[in-house]
């Protein structure tokens, strides 16, 4: 048998599907599970992407293989919607992806090589952390200071910075910790990392859920083209994650050479979700920030229920639809989310998944679960903990 590389088999898939497919299995047993686990909005598509993605079918199009970049007529409305962001781009520094994940591994396929370190600053995507190994790069986890916010500051970042540092990875909003970076705080590690010579990977797959401010990009400052690569994607902002559709911004002349990449990789990204993609950036931009209320009222419920639970503690954020919820006296993280689904019922992602310095943390996710689920779901908490602090009594 074919020995595959330790660099694959050093990857750790995260528990998000074992828990999913325990929670099928008490579904199928008759128990009401609620999820707080996976990252998804609770609506679908706008209407004017379903009506593009109909309209598509009838066309020869839809069925053949769009330029490598993605659809011209895309990329050019995208980067007219960008500009709200403060960002100044064109279609030519963009490349239309099959989704964030994508996006991120195009990204670093094309500007780290092997060994390379890749700094990240902690909790972060875990799908960041594995793109980066699968590469053969080297993750550095940044544990962030804030342990209340968990923003990103510059002086988490610079004491991992060595000769090999070839990129920083921000994740704004966080996903697991919903966390925002402050703009002046977000461009002084784009100017130091510049300085350095290093690359900002920022993914920016919650820029439509942020709540009472601004989102910041970093492709807003002054001289983005230097060493920023923005990661996004359509799936949260338009309900469309199966439609796999997302993007990669960065100067024109590194889209040049991505390209190359994204031809060996999968040459273009599915017609017909681009087209779907393209009828919501012209007419339902904003169709995401429509939900915000419905957003906050969830968060609401969840700032409530964690507030009834003495061995739950989480400061809100104010971005995505996550609280990072830290557990008294919780040394690992899996165990304990896999003890709440098989008795409490409910679907909690593990810190852990985040990087070491997620450990002691739940992730919960409102994104889903309505204000009656997370109302119901945050009782079953406190009826569980009251359970194990007497268990721990006896």
């Amino acid at each position: 048998m074919t020995t595959v590389p330790a660099r694959v088999r050093s990857i750790e898939l995260p528990p998000f599907d074992p828990l999913n497919l325990r929670a099928a299995e008490l579904r199928m047993a008759g128990h009401d599970v609620i999820s707080l686990g996976q990252a998804l909005p609770f609506y679908g598509p706008p209407p004017s992407a379903l009506a593009a993605a109909r309209a598509a079918l009838d066309t020869r199009e839809v069925n053949l293989y769009v330029t490598d970049p993605g659809l011209p007529a895309l990329r050019s409305t995208l980067a007219e919607r960008l500009a709200a962001y403060g960002v100044s781009a064109s279609a030519a520094d963009i490349i239309i992806t099959a989704g964030a994940n994508h996006a991120f591994t195009l990204a670093l396929l094309t500007m780290v090589d092997p060994g390379d370190e890749v700094i990240l600053p902690a909790p972060y995507f875990t799908n960041h952390q594995m793109a980066a190994a699968a590469l053969d790069a080297i993750p550095i986890e940044a544990p962030v200071q804030d342990r209340d916010t968990f923003r990103v500051r510059w002086t988490d970042i610079e004491p991992h910075l060595t000769a090999r540092t070839r990129a920083v990875v921000l994740c704004n909003p966080s996903n697991p910790t919903g966390a925002v970076i402050d703009a002046v705080e977000g461009q002084r590690i784009v100017s130091e990392c510049a300085a350095r010579d290093v690359v900002v990977f920022s993914d920016e797959t919650y820029l439509q859920f942020v709540y009472g401010r601004a989102h910041w990009s970093a492709a807003a400052s002054p001289a983005w083209r230097r060493n920023v690569v923005v990661i996004g994607t359509f799936s949260k902002s338009f309900g469309m994650m199966g439609w796999r559709v997302g993007f990669m911004l960065a100067d024109a002349g590194i889209c040049a050479e991505a390209v190359k990449i994204q031809d060996a990789m999968i040459i273009c990204a599915p017609a017909i979700g681009q087209m779907a993609a393209l009828g919501a950036l012209r007419e339902d931009w904003t169709y995401a920030d429509s939900f915000h209320p419905e957003f906050l009222k969830r968060r609401a419920a969840l700032i409530d229920g964690v507030r009834q639970v003495p061995q739950l503690h989480w400061t809100p954020t104010d971005g995505a639809f996550f609280g990072f919820v830290r557990v008294d006296g919780c040394s690992n993280s899996r165990a304990l989310a896999e003890s709440i689904l098989d008795e409490a019922h409910v679907v909690a992602i593990p810190g852990s998944a985040f990087g070491a310095s997620g450990e002691g943390h739940l992730r919960l996710s409102y994104g889903s679960a309505s204000v009656a689920d997370v109302t119901e779901a945050m009782r079953r908490l406190a009826v569980y903990f009251v359970a194990r602090t007497e268990r721990r009594a006896v």
